[in-house]
Parts: structure tokens; C-alpha cells; sequence
């Protein structure tokens, strides 16, 4: 072969963003001609001004090199690894499951938790109840067990197996049900034994034994289950996408398909039969087959069900059954213990032997069946990892904000670079390379910043609490050399007057904002911050940091919201679900970040924040002068901790019993600082809220005196007093937000005799009221009495939220309970969940009947026409 005669020359590419070292120096040189063309006209390359110029390019297009690495590069921590989590990502097998929806989901998603499950099948239960009419959203579940719940076993250790499986069913239905579900019964459906019968040609190349037993495993499978089961891996690679092997719960066993047989009874098609055993390694031709009973009389139809009421399995032959499938090799010779029509009779030897040989193959096939079901059992129990279907991608470990000072490229004439000015050199010299460095300082400290920026990319698309989004890092004598020495601070101050400068140009809350929204746009999530913004009651100079915070909360839960978003609450479980999770419904959450409340709530019942300072609410109506000075009294002594001065400091003294009433005016209105007004009296200043209740007088009217301060740090006094006393009220108004959300479905009468006798305070309610309660409906119940909630606007917009947020199906009922009517609902409601997590008796169904109709009572009772106003 010869040679080239000369080397290719290779083309250089200009960067598309203009970025490349010509580009930069052509805009450069054109920027400063239209600057000072006038006046400077030698842009050779020996001037000084080009030579600066070509340094910076230079120093840019390193710049551009670093921000053009992978984008996992950027998220990398430091030690060497991606914390996915922590920059609101997650893998498909986390971020595509959703919960049930479907009945199939529910049919998938309890086939893979209960093992003892062959099937299950879920339909409407529209049977009338209790109340002589059906409730919507009931379901039953029919469920066929597997052969070792059958097999060897008695009539009363079966009874026991049936029903700690049908407990089981209960458990994870309610721990994965819809909003608006609820379970009538669970049933055991009875089976139908039938054996396969037919002619089936094999070859010699295998064991007639392992090929009995591989058909009879493959027939049994599809007349058993509607359900195949692959491991995650070998389903991705035979092609089905994440999208469709990840839709619906995540099932932890496997890849679970359904075959098709969604209904209890759905025939079994002979031809699929056929198809299956045709596939049979060492199946050479079907020539008949069929299902038959166990006289041998067959199941009539190419399609066959079982009996009414029953399914079908497939039994094993015994002796009686063996002749019932006959395997017969396809040149016509009668294989090793199969069984095949005789060509003489009356050979009473022969036949004999021949029943020998079928037994031995018989037996040997139940040793083959065996290792197939132990290989199932193993497949269907073992937990499936999905780490080799997507691996997350892993980012190299880059150190981004080091800066490396352009002054080292310099000439050494220049006296800039590490060797600097020569010692004998004329004093003008060494003014003038420190000038030049002095200059070049600007553009290079800027450039610095870029770099720290850079490495701050994994932080600022984080859900770490970061409120800045400009960073910059001081540059030291490593980076330029002796610039340390032009500076007038220690290197901490410098470090602090440069942040001070870089925060003045960074809006770091809005900047912020509007990274998290990018993060939220990927689940296809948005967060209403204008709506939000104006009910910051609690909040003061850092109210965008609130909603900052929010949307950190929304991210951190994104996974969760996303996939739980129809998801009800366990109603077996405590407050707590067994993972640490709290036990509520998944729109709960949601909705609750979205009013900017924590996404878990309380654990102590909301009216329990008041009382847990021993204090009471009072009603407006009843209040008066007094009682604000003492209750104002009341919670300084509470917070303060003798911080403030006593003897005499406050107008009101905090006695017990009188301090103890809270008034509604002072909870609502004291978390807003123009309530509070200072007055100078002399050497005294004089503490005035505003109660806007001109029935209390003063003047201005409505307005009240809740202490006195005297002597020199009168004002500093008088100042902490109001801040104590409103960080105590937004306190005490955060811990008492928060919302219920009651299923109507889980209220209704579970026997007629409850629904016989007339609940508490609902005699005047209608027929149809009483009938369409359970019908599709929740109750929402917020208190009336904090801050925010007692705004009006703020309830409308809380309504609108959970409008958008519940399932369309649903209609909510909202209900603003003052501060003694949510006592008596939590007390209620807590009975009726402590009941509902009782496992179901003849006596436990009473108490829940009981406590179900004292808590539908009360929201019946204050049902009110607005009440169903719809928001579309």
C-alpha cells in the first residue's frame, strides 16, 4: 500500500456558540475598533493591549471546556458518586410505578405479595348493604388458592389456611386501595379437578417423563393462573419497554402479565392447550387433546369453564387416570413406559408390563413436575432486581473551581508571572507590573467566580436548603501569583466583601424558585407561588424563602406524590404505616405542601396545640380588654423564661386561671406585625395591639394595652416583647393547621339493625341526602380558628386546591370547624379509626356501626348548600 504523500490537514470546527479561541479573538479586536478605532490603530500581535487579549481568550475557552462536560459530571459529590435522591432524581423502577388503580393492578399487585395465590379476581359489589341500597366503590375479591393449600391436607387445617390467606387479601388491599374503595368480603371460589387426555406424538431425543411433565406444568399454568411471571431482566430484553414493565405497582417478584383471564370462570381455550404443549421441548405433534373429568367423561366445548361458581384445575393423574394422556413416539414405536393402543389382545403379560413401565414413568414425571414447581416457587419468591436493566449513570469526579491564573502564560519582560520583576529593575517598572496585575485582577476574579459557579451546578439543582445562586471563591497566591499582597484584609474579610458583592446582583430567592420549578417540570408538576405568597401571614423579610422551602419539601416527596396520588389511607394500620411513612392518603400530602403545610402531619390531634399550653380558645364575642392583657401576659410568661423583665413590666399579670383563655382576635391577628403599636409615655413605652373589635372601645377604637416598659431599654424590651409573643401566636397557629379527609364509603351502616335506627342529629335530612352520603364523597375538615384559615380568601383557595388535587370522581364536602366543634369531631374520629383497624367479629362490627354513625352524624348535621361547590 503507499503511503500518503503529505498529512491531511485537519479542519478545525468553530464552536457553535462562538466560544472557540478565533471567534473570541475576532470579537475582541472588533470591539475594541468600534471602542477606540480613533485612536489605536496597530493591533499587531508584538503590542501589549492584543497580547492581554489573546490571554483572556485563551483563559475563556478554558472556561467553555469545563461547562462542557457530561451532565452527570456536574452532579458528582465528593466522594466520587451521584446521590440521586438528593438532586430529585430517581430510577424508572421508582419514578414509573404508580399505586392500583386498575382491578387488574389490584389482581397483579396481590398475586405477587400473597404466594398462596393461584388467582384473584375483584368485581363491583353492587348487592344492596345495610341500607337497602349498594354503596359505590365496594369491591369483592374471589381468590383461588395454589395445590399446597389442597394437598394433604384436612378439612379443618385447610378452613384455618383459607383464612389467614383471606386476612392476608384484606391487609394489602387496604394497605394499596383507592380513594373511595372499600372491601366487602373476601371468598375462597371452589375448584373443579380435570385431567388432560389425548395422543401426543414426542421423539426419543428426551425423557418421556420430563416431556409429561413439562406439558402437564405448561397446561397446568394456564387453566391455574392468569398470570405469567418473568424476571425483569429477561422481559426488558425480549423487548417490552421500561414504560409498560414498570406501568401500574411495582411488583416485587417479577414482571407480572396477564394472560387474559380477568374474570373468575373465563374459559380455557383448548387451542392455547395445544399451542402450549406443541412448544414442549421434545413434542413432535399434538394429534388430540382435550380436558376430562375424573371418570374419563370429557369437558364438552373447544372453550371449557367449570362448574357453576367453580374453576378448573388441572389434577395430576393417578393410577386410575394414568391411560387418560398418551405419549407415543412419532415413528410409531411404543416409547419406554408410555402407553399407546396394543396391536394384539389377550396378551395379559404384556399388558401388565406395559402399566409397569407407565407407573415408573408416572412417578418420574412427579419428580420432574416437583423441580419445575420448586423452580416456580423460587421465581415467584425471590425479590427482582432492576439495577441491570437502566443503570444510573456515574459521573467522574471533577475538581471545576480551580483557577489557574492567566498572568503564568504571560512573557516574563511583563514581570506578572511567578518570577515577577527582577530586583534591580527601575522602580518605575515594578509600579507598572503591579498596576498591570492590579487591572488584570477584575477580569480574572471574575472568572474565578464562573469556575466556583460551575462547581456549584450539583448544588443549586439539589433539594438542599441553598438560598444563593451566585458564589465566588477568593484567589490566592497559588491561583496569581503574590496577589495576596494587594490585599488590605486577612483572607476571611476579603472572602466576606466578596460574597458581599456577588449577593447584591443575585436574586437568589427568585433564581432559586425558578431552578426548583425546572426540577418540578420534569414530573410535570407545578407549584401555585402567587396565590400562595399572599397568605405568608407567619413569615417576615424571608417570606420567598417559605415557599422556597415548599417546593424543596414537594421534591423530596416527588417520588411518593407522584406515585401515591390516588392512594387512600391503611385503614389496618396505625398512624404510622409499617415503613415510617405516615399513615394518610397520598392527595393528603400533595395538597398539604401545596397549602404550604408539612407533607406529614401531626401526630398529637390539631385542637391538641392549644392544650398542651393549657390554654383555652375564647370566642370574640365573649372577650375583653382583660383577657387580652392576660393572655398576652399569660404567653410571655410561657416563652419568655424570665428573658424579659418581671415586677410590674406588664400591664396584666399572668394568673392561671384567667390567663389560661386565649382569645380567637389575639391568635388571629397577633402574627401580623402592624397589629402592634409602641406609644412613648416619658420614660415608659406602652406595648397597644389592634384587636379590630370596635366593641372593646379605646382610642383608636379596638385597640388595647398589653404591657409597660420603663427605664433606658425600654424600646429594646417593648421590641423582644412583641417578638416573643408573635412567634409564640404563629406558632401555635402553624401546630393547629392542618386538615381530615373521611371517605364517606367507610362510614356507611356494616348491619341493617345500624341503619335502622336514626343517626344523632340528622332527622331532618332527606332520603336521597342519607342515600347519596356514601355515594363517591369525601369530607374535608379544616379548623376555623388560626390565622390563616380564618381567612376567607385562604379558605377559598384551600377548597380550589383540593378540588384540583382529589380524584375527579370524588366530590368533597368541606367543613371550617371552630375551635370546640374540631374537639368533639377528633375525639369522634379517632374512636372510628380505632375501630376500623379491629379486625372484623360479629362485636367489633357493632362498635364500628356505633362509631361510624356518631361521626357521620356530626358531618351530616353541618352540612351546608356551599358546601358542594365545584371547581372545574
Amino acid at each position: 500500500m503507499n503511503a500518503p504523500e503529505s498529512i491531511a490537514r485537519h479542519e478545525d470546527r468553530p464552536d457553535p456558540h462562538g466560544l472557540d479561541f478565533d471567534a473570541l479573538r475576532r470579537a475582541g479586536i472588533s470591539t475594541l475598533q468600534a471602542l477606540c478605532g480613533d485612536r489605536w490603530t496597530d493591533y499587531n500581535l508584538h503590542d501589549p493591549g492584543v497580547t492581554i487579549l489573546e490571554q483572556l481568550c485563551y483563559a475563556i475557552t478554558e472556561l467553555g471546556y469545563r461547562s462542557d462536560f457530561p451532565p452527570e459530571d456536574y452532579l458528582v459529590g465528593d466522594d466520587g458518586q451521584i446521590d440521586y435522591p438528593r438532586h430529585a432524581l430517581h430510577p424508572a423502577d421508582e419514578i414509573f410505578p404508580s399505586e392500583v388503580l386498575t382491578f387488574d393492578d389490584y389482581r397483579k399487585l396481590l398475586y405477587d405479595t400473597i404466594p398462596e395465590l393461584e388467582d384473584v379476581w375483584l368485581t363491583r359489589d353492587d348487592r344492596p348493604g345495610a341500607t337497602g341500597r349498594p354503596a359505590h366503590g365496594l369491591c369483592r375479591i374471589a381468590i383461588k388458592l395454589n395445590d399446597a393449600l389442597h394437598d394433604n391436607a384436612d378439612a379443618q387445617t385447610r378452613a384455618r389456611h383459607e383464612a389467614a390467606v383471606c386476612l392476608h387479601v384484606r391487609q394489602v388491599f387496604h394497605a394499596h386501595r383507592n380513594l373511595g374503595e372499600d372491601l366487602s368480603d373476601v371468598v375462597v371460589v371452589p375448584v373443579h379437578p380435570v385431567y388432560l387426555s389425548g395422543e401426543v406424538q414426542i421423539h426419543s431425543e428426551r425423557d418421556p417423563a420430563s416431556i409429561f411433565a413439562d406439558i402437564f406444568f405448561q397446561c397446568a399454568r394456564a387453566v391455574h393462573s392468569g398470570f405469567r411471571v418473568e424476571r425483569y431482566v429477561k422481559a426488558f430484553d425480549a423487548g417490552v419497554p421500561l414504560e409498560t414493565l414498570f406501568a401500574g405497582p411495582r411488583t416485587a417478584h417479577g414482571y407480572i402479565a396477564s394472560t387474559g383471564a380477568q374474570a373468575q370462570g373465563a374459559p380455557v381455550t383448548i387451542a392455547r392447550l395445544v399451542g402450549l404443549v406443541q412448544a414442549v421441548d421434545g413434542v413432535a405433534h399434538v394429534q388430540r387433546l382435550a380436558l376430562c373429568n375424573a371418570d374419563g367423561s370429557p369437558v364438552n366445548g373447544d372453550s371449557v369453564t367449570g362448574a357453576s361458581g367453580a374453576v378448573l384445575r388441572l389434577q395430576f393423574p393417578g393410577d386410575a387416570q394414568s391411560n387418560f394422556l398418551r405419549l407415543h413416539f412419532a415413528s410409531g414405536a411404543m416409547g419406554n413406559g408410555t402407553r399407546g393402543h396394543s396391536s394384539s389382545t389377550g396378551n395379559g403379560g404384556n399388558d401388565h408390563r406395559r402399566e409397569e413401565k407407565s407407573r415408573v414413568v408416572l412417578d418420574d414425571a412427579r419428580v420432574a413436575l416437583a423441580k419445575a414447581r420448586f423452580e416456580f416457587d423460587t421465581l415467584r419468591n425471590t425479590r427482582q432486581s432492576v439495577t441491570g436493566i437502566v443503570p444510573a449513570p456515574q459521573g467522574r469526579q471533577r475538581v471545576l473551581r480551580d483557577y489557574f491564573s492567566i498572568q503564568h502564560q504571560f512573557p516574563a519582560i511583563y514581570g506578572i508571572n511567578r518570577f515577577g520583576v527582577l530586583p534591580t529593575a527601575p522602580l518605575a517598572n515594578r509600579v507598572s507590573a503591579h498596576q498591570l496585575k492590579a487591572y488584570l485582577y477584575l477580569a480574572e476574579q471574575l472568572m474565578a467566580n464562573y469556575l466556583e459557579n460551575l462547581q456549584s451546578v450539583g448544588r443549586m439543582f439539589s433539594v438542599d436548603k441553598l438560598y444563593e445562586t451566585y458564589f465566588s471563591q477568593t484567589i490566592d497566591n497559588d491561583a496569581l501569583p503574590d496577589i495576596e499582597a494587594f490585599y488590605t484584609d486577612a483572607p476571611a474579610a476579603v472572602r466576606s466583601r466578596l460574597e458581599h458583592i456577588v449577593s447584591r446582583k443575585d436574586r437568589a430567592e427568585d433564581r432559586r424558585s425558578r431552578l426548583l420549578d425546572v426540577l418540578l417540570a420534569m414530573y410535570g408538576e407545578t407549584y401555585s407561588q402567587k396565590s400562595l405568597r399572599r397568605f405568608d401571614d407567619y413569615q417576615d423579610e424571608h417570606g420567598a424563602r417559605w415557599l422556597i422551602d415548599n417546593k424543596l419539601d414537594f421534591l423530596r416527596h416527588i417520588a411518593t406524590l407522584s406515585r401515591d396520588r390516588a392512594c387512600a389511607f391503611d385503614i389496618t394500620a396505625p398512624d404510622f404505616r409499617p415503613d415510617g411513612r405516615a399513615n394518610i392518603a397520598g392527595v393528603h400530602a400533595k395538597i398539604s405542601i401545596l397549602l404550604g403545610l408539612p407533607a406529614e402531619p401531626p401526630r398529637a390531634p390539631l385542637s391538641d396545640a392549644l392544650l398542651r399550653w393549657h390554654l383555652r380558645l375564647q370566642p370574640d364575642r365573649a372577650a375583653t380588654k382583660e383577657s387580652y392583657e392576660h393572655a398576652a401576659a399569660r404567653l410571655i410568661v410561657l416563652k419568655s423564661q424570665g428573658e424579659l423583665p418581671a415586677g410590674g413590666a406588664h400591664k396584666g399579670e399572668a394568673r392561671a386561671a384567667p390567663g389560661d383563655m386565649l382569645p380567637g382576635g389575639l391568635l388571629v391577628h397577633g402574627v401580623r406585625l402592624e397589629n402592634y403599636v409602641l406609644r412613648q409615655h416619658g420614660d415608659a413605652v406602652h406595648v397597644h395591639f389592634r384587636t379590630h373589635d370596635a366593641r372593646l372601645g379605646g382610642d383608636p377604637a379596638g385597640e388595647v394595652q398589653l404591657a409597660r416598659f420603663q427605664g433606658d431599654e425600654a424600646v429594646a424590651f417593648a421590641d423582644r416583647y412583641v417578638e416573643i409573643l408573635r412567634e409564640f401566636l404563629c406558632e401555635l397557629s402553624q401546630q393547629s393547621e392542618g386538615f381530615y379527609l373521611v371517605e364517606h364509603v367507610l362510614l356507611r351502616p356494616r348491619h341493617a339493625s345500624a341503619a335502622d335506627g336514626s343517626d344523632e342529629g340528622t332527622e331532618g335530612a332527606t332520603a336521597h341526602d342519607e342515600a347519596s352520603f356514601f355515594n363517591a364523597r369525601v369530607s374535608v375538615v379544616f379548623p376555623a380558628w388560626t390565622a390563616r384559615f380564618s381567612d376567607p380568601d385562604f379558605r377559598l383557595l384551600a377548597q380550589e386546591t383540593v378540588c384540583r388535587n382529589l380524584p375527579a370522581h370524588l366530590l368533597p364536602e368541606f367543613h371550617w370547624l371552630d375551635y370546640v366543634a374540631m374537639r368533639d369531631f377528633e375525639h369522634r374520629y379517632s374512636l372510628w379509626r380505632a375501630r376500623l383497624r379491629e379486625r372484623e367479629t360479629a362485636t367489633t362490627a357493632e362498635r364500628l356501626d356505633a362509631a361510624s354513625a356518631s361521626l357521620r352524624a356530626l358531618l351530616m348535621r353541618r352540612r351546608r348548600a356551599h358546601n358542594l361547590t365545584l371547581w372545574v
